[in-house]
């Protein structure tokens, strides 16, 4: 097959989204807002800021979210952000508040509408559903059909976060039909409720059977997104099991990245990662982390490891990304690309004194011949005279070789 035919074929999977694009889906709960200058949004498909919920009057309450949404949107425009409902901890009187407006039919459209003001004020993407165990009442089923019919009138996305292996019996099959894609939890197996079974809460073969178990309920390779955790939890002393983050252990010792135990302490490390990712590449539509305010923002990182993950499996996790890191032999590599779309001129920035070169081609698959200039570590691309569309930006070198999605939007006909 001729090189440019061949490229051009990868060219056209990007384009058109099909099987080989995948979700990384990232929770950050209002008690890491604090974190998330640190956080590489261009490296998920979809953020859930969490949790909000109704008072008494309907109301939702979170607040301190609207600079997080800007910068996720500035980092990555195609990044997807939702804000999530309810929580796994919420207090006796919030799920007496749920269950006011859930299980009696009268009170629906007051919380329904107060949903949708709320996504249409924050000019968010969609909803996210995590009511949880007590937590789903009877009425559960017949308000997610009435959310989703109103959301989708909107175009707005629909999902939910469900336990590994448990299907609660309130959410009849109807119910589970109308979310977009469905989060495995598959984290939890055990816990300091459960602190005379120590041991790993979320192994590898429990994500393999959290996948059987939604699969044998019915639901679609495509509309499952496995979780991950981004924290463990320590029972050296069994009356006082504690959670800790994945960022404290490596902070402990680097050499814990690439561990799940550390003396009765219990995690995933970035090897278990990469199995779940690759069995999420072959099983499901993604992977979801609880919750990216946990991780290492530096080499360490799982949110990368994830990413680089994917990439080295083929499969696309972002679309138009000013920053892209990927892995090189040595250390990670970032690649800059702005600004993104261009008009007048590209800039193409990466961080190594390693030479490397740049390629364009347009949407037939032809390389343009552009001559880029060399400023310090970056190389310039003068694009004003190309015509409107999208293009393919290859940059390679002896260690590495990045595939990017272009937009020239200039006044060219």
């Amino acid at each position: 097959m001729p090189k440019f035919l061949f490229f051009w074929i990868l060219f056209c999977i990007y384009l058109t989204g099909s099987a080989q694009t995948k979700k990384v889906v990232g929770y950050l709960p209002s008690y890491r807002f604090s974190n998330y200058n640190s956080i590489e949004f261009c490296k998920l498909t979809h953020l859930n800021i969490c949790f909000a919920n109704p008072d008494s009057n309907g109301n939702l309450k979170i607040s301190g979210f609207t600079s997080i949404k800007n910068k996720a949107k500035e980092d990555n425009p195609e990044i997807i952000v939702s804000i999530s409902l309810g929580g796994g901890v919420l207090s006796p009187v919030q799920m007496l508040t749920w269950a006011n407006f859930i299980d009696i039919p009268a009170n629906r459209p007051v919380m329904i509408s107060e949903i949708l003001d709320f996504v249409e004020l924050h000019q968010l993407d969609g909803v996210d559903f995590d009511l949880e165990w007590d937590a789903v009442t009877a009425g559960y089923s017949d308000f997610v059909i009435q959310l989703n019919d109103s959301l989708k009138k909107y175009d707005k996305l629909f999902t939910a976060a469900l336990p590994a292996t448990t299907r609660y019996s309130k959410i009849t099959n109807k119910a589970l039909e109308v979310f977009d894609f469905i989060n495995i939890m598959a984290y939890d197996k055990t816990g300091p409720w459960s602190p005379n079974n120590p041991g790993q809460h979320s192994s590898f073969d429990f994500a393999k059977q959290a996948v059987t178990f939604w699969k044998n309920q019915g639901v679609a390779s495509n509309k499952l997104v496995l979780g991950v955790p981004f924290y463990g939890y320590n029972f050296e002393d069994q009356g006082n099991v504690t959670e800790f983050s994945y960022s404290e252990m490596v902070n402990k010792n680097i050499l814990n990245a690439d561990l799940d135990q550390v003396g009765e302490a219990y995690y995933n490390g970035r090897p278990t990662i990469e199995r779940k990712v690759e069995l999420a590449a072959e099983s499901v539509d993604g992977i979801m982390i609880w919750e990216i305010g946990q991780d290492k923002y530096n080499e360490y990182s799982l949110l990368s490891t994830i990413h680089n993950k994917f990439n080295a499996l083929g499969l696309i996790t972002t679309g138009l990304c000013g920053n892209t890191v990927f892995a090189g032999n040595l250390k990670e590599l970032r690649l800059k690309i702005y600004p993104n779309p261009a008009s007048e001129i590209l800039h193409i920035e990466l961080n190594t004194e390693k030479q490397f070169k740049v390629s364009l081609y347009d949407i037939l698959g032809q390389k343009l011949n552009l001559f880029p200039q060399k400023q310090f570590n970056k190389l310039i691309l003068n694009v004003s005279g190309l015509k409107k569309g999208i293009y393919l930006l290859k940059v390679e070198g002896k260690d590495f070789n990045q595939t990017r999605k272009i937009v020239i939007d200039n006044n060219s006909q």
